[in-house]
């Protein structure tokens, strides 16, 4: 593993150890050389395969653009390691708080609802968090609820993070964690229960929670029943909020998930969470008051503790699709995301390939950034082992479109890729993909040393046929390897 003073990625030098020691998982304090900045780097051990789940993770936490998401930097794997680079987070952990004291009942709800829109957007993202706990929430001193960069770890699934969003419930409520939900490290003791082992109902541990909210608590951590998603309980959530958890009106349902999971207690609209973020004034003083008695400190991502950083808000490059209502300007429609199916798609391999690498490349339109297609590893030289001028995933866009941009996401930063064009697909062959290679115009010029999510602008050149274009590999496992995780294509 690296130490103090390393440079990784020729930008990221690590400055301080602050979590994690069993050389598996650690967090470093370093700084962004080039931005002059400082950023939190999360290193794993090994790279490779095994830390795939957690570089397509951190590609989806990069595109959540929900202000109770840490910021998303860089995500690059190196095959000896890994390591993901996130904004440096001044302030306390939530462990960090609930070890001094608990959250009144209308605060925890705003807590949890803001924990709940990250979570919501990462599964959306087709990710889920997989290490949901007190210490790897945190309070930022700007008054900012702070979910930490996602696991994403094999076998976890989304309702097992809505029942942690439960648990982090229970713990903000009674200052303990509830053993029904594991999780590592929370640094809280462990829940009461009654004769037969059942989590006692938060009301009954701490007198005056009101009942709807004690219910609701109870409800989410218990495995007979359905949880909600996290979209919903964020809108369930706020609801209560304004009650401070008091319901005076009788449930519709017979169990308050159901009647969530029924649709009849919203108020707000569940498929669209939140983007922002109520900035948590009272929780902030809480923060403040734990920061003054020397609450202050070290790891997030090892269920320890407080992480420090400071954050930069990320530039999305998005388009917003504004009119041009103002006399004079032209009225030019706004970009739209191309329909593309699995049958529209395939790899492109010139002849000096070996053409046994189409296999799951349907992957980068699913949608899902926790799937997509992979390249083989080759060894000697990124540029394809000097094998081939390169590979890349043919569209057809089904007619001749007016092309905006093309969008990459991939789980490796490092790779050369461009965007080429055509009129005529030659065919599926060592031939055909030669005449590619020779006949294609480039529609984007090619980006070296790419970051893990690229928007390639086309310039609005039309085109029916277009590849997008691979002619070097970032190191991956001792060797060079692209995974691509999703291709999204915008036309006019």
């Amino acid at each position: 593993m690296p130490s103090v003073g390393d440079l990784l990625a020729e930008r990221y030098r690590l400055e301080e150890h602050v979590g994690g020691t069993n050389g598996h998982r650690q967090l470093w304090r370093g700084v962004d050389v080039l931005l002059h900045r400082s950023v939190a780097v999360v290193l794993r051990s090994p790279g490779g395969e095994d830390a795939a789940p957690t570089m397509t993770a951190a590609v989806a936490a990069s595109r959540t653009h929900v202000d109770s998401m840490v910021d998303v930097y860089d995500a690059v794997d190196e095959g000896r390691f890994a390591y993901v680079v996130r904004e440096w987070v001044n302030g306390s952990s939530l462990r960090g708080v609930l070890e001094q004291q608990t959250l009144e009942s209308g605060h925890a709800l705003e807590l949890v609802a803001s924990v709940a829109d990250a979570v919501a957007a990462l599964h959306d993202g087709g990710v889920t968090h997989a290490d949901l706990q007190p210490g790897s929430i945190l309070l930022s001193e700007d008054d900012r609820v702070m979910v930490t960069e996602p696991r994403n770890e094999p076998g976890n699934t989304q309702v097992e993070d809505v029942r942690a969003l439960g648990a982090t419930l229970y713990a903000c409520l009674t200052g303990a964690w509830p053993r029904v939900v594991p999780a590592e490290n929370t640094g809280l003791p462990d829940a009461a229960t009654d004769e037969w082992g059942r989590v006692l109902d938060p009301a009954k541990v701490v007198p005056g929670i009101p009942a709807r909210l004690s219910q609701l608590t109870a409800d989410l951590l218990d495995h007979s029943q359905t949880p909600p998603s996290a979209a919903e309980l964020a809108v369930e959530l706020r609801r209560l909020t304004e009650t401070g958890g008091a319901d005076p009106a009788p449930a519709q349902s017979t169990t308050i998930l159901g009647a969530i999971n029924l649709g009849r207690r919203f108020t707000g609209d569940a498929a669209s969470p939140p983007l922002g973020m109520k900035r948590l004034a009272v929780v902030a003083a809480v923060v403040a008051a734990v920061i003054f008695a020397g609450v202050v400190g070290s790891a997030v991502v090892f269920g320890g503790g407080d992480d420090p950083a400071g954050a930069d808000d990320q530039v999305t490059g998005e388009d917003t699709g504004g009119d041009a209502s103002e006399e004079g300007e032209s009225d030019v429609a706004a970009p739209t995301e191309a329909e593309i199916t699995a049958d529209d798609i395939r790899v492109v391999d010139p002849p000096d390939g070996d053409r046994d690498q189409g296999e799951g490349v349907e992957a980068v339109i699913d949608g899902n950034a926790s799937t997509g297609w992979s390249t083989n590893t080759y060894y000697n030289d990124p540029g394809f082992g000097n094998l081939k001028p390169g590979m890349g995933i043919l569209i057809d866009l089904g007619e001749a479109r007016e092309v905006a941009s093309v969008r990459v996401q991939m789980t490796s930063a490092g790779a050369t890729l461009g965007l080429l064009a055509g009129d005529e697909d030659p065919g599926d062959s060592s031939e055909g993909d030669q005449a590619i290679v020779d006949g294609f115009s480039v529609l984007a010029d090619p980006v070296a040393d790419a970051d893990t999510n690229i928007e390639l602008q086309a310039g609005g050149q039309t085109a029916r046929y277009i590849v997008v274009w691979v002619t070097e590999l970032p190191a991956s496992s001792g060797g060079y390897k692209l995974t691509i995780s999703d291709i999204n294509v915008f036309v006019r």
